[in-house]
């Protein structure tokens, strides 16, 4: 069956598109400082000591994005 519209509704966020409110920016963090290691296998993906972590966040804030999640990076050993 098939939906005849009469009339033509506003579009909203949710028919549209994602707002900023619903995004989780993730992180992947090191051990150390002044350390910045890329990822082979995901290109513009990288892992950052914690003092890298501010600018990141700010950025997060800049842009509406209200959570970051943190993925440290733990030795096998």
């Amino acid at each position: 069956m098939r939906r005849m519209r009469r009339t033509i509704s506003p579009p909203d966020e949710r028919s549209t598109g994602c707002p900023t409110d619903d995004l989780i920016y993730p992180v992947f963090v090191l051990d150390g400082s002044k350390r910045r290691d890329r990822f082979a296998s995901m290109p513009g993906v990288e892992r950052l000591s914690v003092d890298q972590l501010f600018p990141v966040a700010e950025e997060c804030v800049r842009l509406g994005v209200p959570v970051l999640a943190l993925f440290p990076v733990i030795d096998s050993s």
